[in-house]
């Protein structure tokens, strides 16, 4: 496993031990995306459940 590690620390320029929260930039973006596709659904949800309520209060 040790061996790996170095191996993969000397190919890949320090990336192998990014750790301590630390993402890449693709990482960090679909950290993001992710957390705005969650919003947005959240959001959907709810303008669904007024459009049903107010839709029921003109009958």
């Amino acid at each position: 496993m040790l061996g790996r590690w170095i191996k993969e620390a000397e190919n890949e320029d320090g990336q192998a031990f990014r750790g301590n929260g630390k993402l890449t930039p693709d990482q960090e973006e679909i950290r993001k995306l992710k957390a705005q596709v969650k919003r947005l659904e959240m959001e959907r949800e709810v303008l669904k459940k007024a459009t049903v309520f107010f839709a029921k209060e003109t009958k």
